[in-house]
């Protein structure tokens, strides 16, 4: 009868889990939910580990249908919250209780309820967060060089004056801005002090309206329609912005600009921003793979930088506003969507371009520990950040 149990025990679980390794290192791979652009992300991530070896082909191919991975050489929890806050706790809680040595985060949501989680710990696992757009502002860190020991982690970096400079190469007269923003984004407040300062040194209006569901979303493009705005912004965030569908079908000939450059490929006319998806998930990884393979130790390694900004153009949602492009904006794009073109063929073009740079292992050693040496915290370094941030203060 014990035998037979034990047979039928076999049968029920995961065939990877009979072959988990208790010596190997636990990666909690935490987001706040799946999309398309976050998946370029993973593919970050995943492909930094199998270069590696700490994946087989098998055992990413096991990744890839979104399960659990008690491997040969890493265990891997791979989780994601549907962009549920209160789901997204719970994940990390569960994360930590599995034992993870290394947690690495996706999104401003959960790289803020991961630190948290971790500060209480009295031996706490590394921390590594990536998509995160404002990480000083949001408490993440103080300074690149300031932070948590256990925490390290890379930046969207955007060009915040280029991004609003953007649409006075579409209308030059342009004199009142409507921003949609959701206020339960943790870089939110922060956004909100950048639009209202820049808005301020131009002299032009601003109209604010908040939004954290599709249905809201509609109804602030509305509102801002009818409040008289040129053009409607959308901050940075790490959450996707609901009902992009509805807010181009209320803001009829008022052009709607996104700073998260793939918004274009759901429909937002013009993007100006963030494409970096897939070199955050590389990073992150191989600041994860620094860890584990003690290259690194994130007490002394400042907060990596991704940076990205390209320009790209929904020709489609452009004819559906009854809208003109300007020249200047068509000559600077990266990705223009013609009217009869699919964007989601656009976008899978775009994302076969993103792939780990082919070289050998020992090339790949090599250049990772340059990347590592360039992110060496000298007490020079924080002395100086220490006395910027008293300075701010």
């Amino acid at each position: 009868m014990r035998k037979s149990i034990l047979l039928l025990l076999t049968l029920l679980l995961p065939s990877n889990l009979a072959l988990a390794n208790d010596d190997a290192p636990t990666i909690a791979f935490l987001r706040y939910g799946v999309n398309p652009t976050f998946a370029l992300v993973d593919n970050g991530v995943l492909d930094t580990l199998q270069a590696y070896g700490y994946l087989s082909d098998d055992e990413r191919a096991q990744l890839d249908g979104g399960s659990d991975l008690h491997g040969e050489h890493i265990n891997l929890l791979y989780r994601d919250a549907g962009f549920d806050f209160a789901t997204a706790a719970l994940m990390v809680e569960d994360a930590l209780d599995e034992g993870a040595d290394i947690l690495i985060t996706i999104s401003n949501e959960v790289g803020l309820l991961a630190t948290q989680a971790v500060s209480e710990m009295d031996d706490p696992s590394a921390l590594i967060f990536a998509i995160v757009t404002t990480p000083y502002a949001i408490g993440l860190a103080q300074a690149p060089c300031v932070k948590p020991s256990f925490v390290g982690g890379t930046e969207m970096t955007i060009p915040w004056n280029t991004m609003y400079e953007l649409p006075f190469q579409q209308m030059p007269d342009l004199d009142m801005m409507g921003v949609i923003g959701d206020p339960s984004d943790p870089s939110w407040e922060y956004a909100e002090h950048l639009v209202t300062s820049y808005s301020a040194d131009l002299g032009i209006g601003l109209k604010i309206a908040p939004a954290v569901t599709a249905m809201d979303a509609g109804l602030a493009a509305e509102q801002l329609v009818n409040a008289g705005v040129d053009w409607i912004f959308l901050p940075p965030r790490t959450s996707p912005t609901p009902g992009i569908p509805a807010i181009i079908q209320a803001a009829h000939e008022v052009m709607v600009f996104s700073t998260i450059a793939t918004d274009v490929f759901a429909g937002v006319t013009i993007a100006g921003g963030f494409e970096g998806w897939y070199s955050e998930g590389m990073n992150a990884a191989r600041l994860a793979v620094g860890v584990m393979r003690d290259e690194i130790d994130l007490a002394s390694t400042s907060i990596a930088s991704t940076p990205s900004y390209v320009l790209a153009v929904n020709m489609h949602s452009a004819e559906l506003q009854g809208v003109e492009i300007s020249q200047a904006l068509l000559d600077n794009a990266k990705y223009v969507i013609g009217v009869d073109q699919d964007p989601a063929e656009v976008f899978a073009s775009m994302t076969m371009e993103e792939v780990i740079p082919d070289m050998s292992l020992e090339e790949r050693i090599a250049a990772d520990r340059a990347f590592y040496d360039s992110l060496q915290c000298t007490p020079e370094m924080i002395a100086e950040q220490l006395a910027a941030l008293d300075a701010q203060e």
